[in-house]
């Protein structure tokens, strides 16, 4: 996957802001010359033994980007486990 996502991609740019929980994301795409910013907003939610990383609001900077992810959100309800044995890196760069 990792692999085809560079492939895929070029100039991947991305900072996180762990006060404000938001990430900022920039890549051009193979193929295209002009870059696609994604701005998201998530949320780290600790139950117990199980910490999860939410999506919360994804938006771009191109309109037609920015209905897919749109609609890709609200069927997914994006969230990922985070595995134990990272929790503490993850928390560390995003809380």
């Amino acid at each position: 996957m990792e692999e085809q996502l560079q492939k895929a991609l070029n100039n991947v740019s991305f900072s996180v802001n762990a006060e404000k929980q938001t990430m900022d994301l920039t890549v051009i795409p193979h193929g295209e010359t002009t870059p696609i910013s994604f701005h998201l907003n998530y949320k780290i939610v600790e139950n117990g033994e199980k910490t999860e990383f939410f999506v919360t609001k994804i938006a771009s900077d191109r309109l037609w980007v920015d209905e897919i992810v749109k609609m890709w959100l609200e069927k997914s309800n994006f969230n990922y486990k985070i595995p134990q044995n990272i929790v503490g890196i993850v928390k560390m760069f995003l809380k």
